[in-house]
């Protein structure tokens, strides 16, 4: 078939699609393929966060057992326990934020 001779869009379609695959005409069909390669990102992207997050919440739980091992035994009020986490508990990093590697790779 010849591009002189077709006589409507769809043959037009239909002979790209034999020569060059579904690719060339940008809709490909939506299958698992196509499934794992957009939603992959996302996939890493909650893996890093959540990764990230349980880090996190460990390095806290940590600190706040060891706080509590120090006073084991010994009678306190609630108000004194709290009192000793926070001056037990370590403040957070300086520029600590989500994004705090971009500055730092940005040079700023």
């Amino acid at each position: 078939m010849k591009f002189g001779l077709v006589k409507n869009d769809k043959e037009i379609y239909k002979k790209l699609q034999e020569d060059f695959g579904e690719s060339v005409l940008y809709t490909p069909k939506f299958d698992m393929q196509t499934a794992a390669l957009w939603l992959s990102p996302i996939i890493f992207g909650g893996v890093a966060v959540g990764i990230w997050a349980y880090n996190r919440h460990r390095q806290k739980t940590d600190v706040h057992i060891m706080a509590l091992n120090l006073v084991r035994g010994v009678p306190l009020t609630p108000k004194e326990r709290e009192t000793i986490l926070d001056l037990v508990t370590p403040p957070p990093p300086e520029g600590a934020t989500p994004f705090s590697w971009w500055r730092k790779w940005r040079g700023r």
